[in-house]
């Protein structure tokens, strides 16, 4: 029997670079597939890790189901807290925090049926990445149109109220990329923006210590493990 299997919500594409660097089975899901695909993993492994490729919580309901009748099942709702991420965040900030540029921490907007709690990793990341480097200019905001302050218009009040024109986003998952529609908001306001997104190699990074801490597995002596929510 296997010892280790993960089933990744939204993350096909990045089930072989961290099969890679597990040495574990590992399946991308969908939310209609995300227990039926972990139930047919935890028939050959002895621990199945459920998690999604991004940090914020996601379907906590779906990993409470198959914490609770699937035997092999490890649910992991959100690693957002991992202080490895907050730690990469701030490094990628830190150059334009320090020369005078705003920084705005987002998050794609999740819609309107979201628990209120399940929206609190926003500002708790922004708190994170403050406590490792000084902000004296910044703000949180969602890419998207039903939560506020969207990201355009927190972007408007920063260069119309604030007078800062040097903006730098600093996108909370790695592989986001940069938004488009906030690109043409700045260009729009002569604003100078700047998308810090850490990328797919520091996202496998994070994924890879989350399945490591909690299978209790080293993949690497120089790894450190971390917390998360």
């Amino acid at each position: 029997m296997a010892e280790l299997a993960v089933a990744l919500l939204g993350g096909t594409a990045l089930t072989g670079p961290l099969a890679e660097r597990t040495g574990a089975t590992v399946v991308g899901t969908t939310p209609d597939d995300h227990l039926e695909v972990a139930a047919r993993l935890g028939s050959d492994a002895e621990l199945v890790v459920g998690m999604a490729a991004v940090p914020w919580p996601v379907l906590p309901d779906l990993h409470a189901e198959g914490s609770a009748t699937l035997p092999a099942y490890a649910g992991v709702v959100s690693w957002y807290a991992l202080p490895q991420l907050a730690d990469a965040l701030a490094q990628a900030v830190a150059n334009g925090a320090n020369a005078g540029a705003h920084v705005l921490v987002t998050a794609p907007d999740p819609g309107e049926d979201v628990e209120p709690q399940d929206l609190m990793f926003l500002r708790e990341v922004a708190a994170a990445i403050e406590a490792r480097v000084d902000l004296p200019h910044r703000s949180i905001a969602w890419r998207g149109t039903t939560r506020n302050p969207t990201a355009v218009d927190a972007l408007t009040s920063v260069v119309q109220a604030h007078g800062r024109r040097d903006v730098v986003e600093c996108p909370v998952a790695p592989g986001t990329g940069a938004d488009p529609t906030l690109a043409a908001a700045a260009e729009a306001l002569g604003a100078r923006l700047t998308c810090v997104d850490l990328g797919r190699a520091t996202q496998l990074d994070l994924l890879t210590t989350v399945v490591q801490t909690v299978a209790g597995v080293d993949f690497d002596d120089d790894d450190e493990l971390g917390t998360w929510s």
